[in-house]
């Protein structure tokens, strides 16, 4: 698509999903920006693309929307960015990635191992080259190519690069979905107000579904997306209390930091070892600070240069804003950030 007028009338049409009027922003001082992105704030995709525009210092338009329904006294209110003009937006991007939509549940939510989950955040629009970008690394990615300054996030030496990327791909992979929503048999360390709301996520979400299937009967593209979003979260519901599932998941992400370890140890990426501040700190830190928001820093207690990374981390402003600060705001109080939120006010003095 290359004609912008048809893109500004669909990514309108999506914005107006978005019932809080406050929830629509520009962020830096362009007032018509090359970028918009529909996001969350308390989602860790969306925090990912949020810290490259902040250290990036891109100008773009803000769409912070509602990514869990609710039930109200008028019924089930369905998540904003399952809207239908939502969608249609995020299918552009489908066509272009080429990938097959989502099949099941793993925990995970990598495009390139999951398939194309038609029904989640972010999504971002660049209005210049009039595209639509989906899946947070592709967008961060795509964010650092479009200049080297103030800062650059992938190197151009190919030993480096390499490395950077190898790291992003471990991150894209953790089952972050898993630890969220998942109900772990032995030390479940959530804050209990989330776990209440993931009590009923799954059954909330798939009525919000069936039901836009039914209102949108005569749209094959869209019920297709919604069938496809729907089996992900059936698949999500029969493993949420599953302990083998849930044991796994996270064993697999302390398999994960013990391999950060090592290879902090040896010094070929990483903020601490002297090299330029990367794409891979970048999502290792919102990764790191979403660990530790659900209570399971102590994952990393025996690894001290992990400990180290998390603590250099957390005083980077980008990070602070869009990880830190965001998930304060935007999800249910957890102590464990407590000791984090000091890098915030920090950060912004």
């Amino acid at each position: 698509m290359t004609n912008t007028k048809p893109l500004m009338e669909m990514a309108a049409a999506a914005r107006a999903a978005v019932l809080d009027p406050n929830r629509i922003t520009v962020v830096g001082g362009n007032p018509n920006p090359r970028f918009e992105l529909f996001h969350a704030a308390s989602s860790l995709c969306s925090q990912k693309v949020r810290t490259v525009l902040n250290e990036k210092a891109l100008p773009y338009r803000s769409n912070d929307m509602r990514i869990l329904g609710s039930m109200e006294p008028s019924g089930l209110v369905p998540a904003e960015h399952y809207s239908p003009a939502y969608i249609r937006l995020r299918l552009i991007a489908a066509r272009e990635l080429g990938a097959n939509f989502v099949s099941g549940y793993s925990g995970r939510t990598s495009v390139e191992t999951e398939g194309f989950d038609p029904c989640v955040v972010p999504l971002l629009v660049d209005y210049q080259e009039g595209r639509v970008i989906a899946d947070s690394q592709r967008i961060c990615c795509y964010l650092d190519a479009v200049g080297r300054r103030p800062v650059q996030l992938i190197p151009d030496e190919p030993a480096a690069r390499e490395e950077v990327m190898r790291q992003v791909g471990i991150v894209d992979r953790i089952p972050n979905g898993a630890l969220l929503y998942g109900f772990h048999p032995d030390t479940d360390l959530r804050p209990e107000a989330l776990k209440t709301s993931m009590r009923t996520v799954y059954h909330y979400k798939v009525i919000a579904l069936e039901r836009l299937i039914s209102d949108n009967a005569g749209d094959p593209a869209l019920v297709a997306a919604y069938r496809a979003k729907i089996t992900k979260e059936i698949g999500g519901k029969q493993v949420c209390h599953d302990p083998e599932f849930q044991r796994a998941a996270r064993h697999r992400v302390i398999q994960l930091l013990d391999d950060l370890e090592q290879d902090l140890n040896k010094g070929s990426f990483g903020c601490i070892n002297g090299q330029p501040f990367s794409l891979a700190d970048v999502l290792w830190g919102v990764n790191l600070v979403r660990i530790n928001y659900l209570g399971l820093s102590s994952l990393w207690g025996a690894l001290p240069a992990v400990a180290r990374y998390f603590e250099v981390l957390c005083k980077r402003r980008s990070l602070c804003e869009e990880a830190i600060g965001a998930s304060i705001a935007s999800m249910p109080h957890s102590r464990f950030m407590d000791s984090v939120a000091s890098c915030l006010a920090d950060a912004t003095a």
